[in-house]
């Protein structure tokens, strides 16, 4: 399905769940055992329960990133920021940088990591992200998702657990889960899968707004001319430009997986049958032109915008919108205000990442600054 009223309609309808144990294919034992993205699909987590389960799970994620809680987090998003910009400001004038690499990955990187009380040192941050590409990664082998997602994430935050209960610390994403462990509220599969899921999501979906928002407008010199137009007579353009480009080029690819459980109609006699599993295609959908009216162009402000289901709609609904949103337009604003000459390097960063969920590219080439003007020689 690729119209907008089809792709809320199974994000936000009751007759869809999300327990796999829904999929007719997977109850008749039609699945391949092998197939990479089973287990992942199988587990019982966050992005794959209902009900008072899925309830249950998400409780402690959404007091964590809570509104005030993003509020209070904002002066150390604001720190990180200006620190990445003052390194890109060390890059000569005319020299390349991977903006994506160098700003928009450690912004969300660093601030997820913090929320979880994830040590600074030791290259621990590094190494989550390394795991995050790996089990998002779709071309990956059912043997590389298993090692991935079945042993190297779970050790590598077990140790971390252990490491912050030996330290005594408290007051972190992390421990309020080892907190609902310990009063047998959350299981360590529901601990762990807690953890995967927030570091995934909340660092991987950031960085791709923000590069999403750098290319709409390097690539829409009128839409960058009407912001900054905006910005100079006093308003606050860079709301409607996150907006814009959760729409234009949504940081999820495909919204995985809703299970009908019964016979639902859907557009144009259509009717999604008991049983059967549905992709929800977001990028393709927010380009609909029945809901959007020139849906290919980065026009922020637009009328339609809100209209996006980039952070989903219903239950599901993204628990860490908010905090995305703080960072982008916070990012965005100092960037464009700090680099005013910001330009794409010509022909790159179109290549994307290899992930069914995921919809990033594997870099961003900008120059921050152009080269200086040769001098012009004096007439003989």
């Amino acid at each position: 399905m690729t119209t907008r009223e089809a792709g809320a309609l199974v994000l936000g309808d009751p007759r869809f769940a999300k327990d796999i144990e829904h999929w007719a294919a997977y109850r008749d034992g039609k699945i391949p055992a092998d197939w990479p993205l089973l287990f992942i699909i199988e587990g019982k987590g966050l992005l794959t329960t209902d009900g008072d389960t899925h309830r249950r799970l998400r409780r402690p994620v959404q007091q964590a990133i809570s509104p005030r809680r993003v509020r209070e987090l904002t002066p150390r998003v604001e720190a990180v920021i200006g620190r990445l910009l003052d390194g890109l400001a060390a890059v000569p004038a005319g020299q390349p940088v991977d903006l994506q690499q160098e700003f928009a990955l450690p912004l969300p990187l660093e601030v997820i990591c913090h929320l979880l009380g994830v040590p600074e040192d030791g290259g621990l941050r590094a190494q989550l992200h390394e795991l995050s590409m790996a089990a998002m990664n779709s071309e990956a082998t059912a043997e590389d998702t298993l090692h991935t997602v079945g042993e190297r994430f779970p050790a590598t935050l077990m140790a971390l657990i252990e490491d912050k209960r030996a330290r005594g610390d408290e007051d972190d994403l992390t421990m309020e889960l080892v907190a609902a462990l310990d009063a047998g509220e959350l299981s360590v599969a529901e601990v762990i899968g807690n953890l995967v899921t927030t570091i995934i999501g909340g660092h991987e979906t950031t960085v791709n707004l923000i590069c999403a928002a750098v290319r709409g407008l390097l690539t829409h010199p009128e839409a960058l001319a009407a912001v900054r137009a905006r910005q100079a007579a006093g308003e606050n353009p860079w709301p409607d430009v996150v907006e814009e480009a959760l729409r234009w080029d949504s940081p999820v690819r495909n919204v995985m997986f809703r299970y009908a459980l019964e016979d639902v109609p859907v557009a144009d006699g259509a009717v999604i049958r008991t049983g059967e599993a549905v992709l929800v295609p977001v990028p393709a959908i927010q380009r609909c032109p029945h809901a959007f009216t020139e849906p290919d162009t980065f026009r922020p402000g637009r009328p339609d915008a809100a209209r996006h289901i980039a952070f989903g709609i219903g239950a599901h609904r993204c628990p860490g919108a908010s905090l995305a949103r703080v960072e982008a337009e916070l990012a965005l604003r100092r960037l464009f205000d700090t680099f005013p000459d910001l330009a794409l390097v010509p022909g790159t960063g179109t290549e994307r990442v290899p992930s069914l969920s995921i919809n990033g590219s594997r870099e961003l080439p900008v120059v921050p600054r152009p080269a200086a003007a040769a001098p012009v020689a004096a007439a003989g």
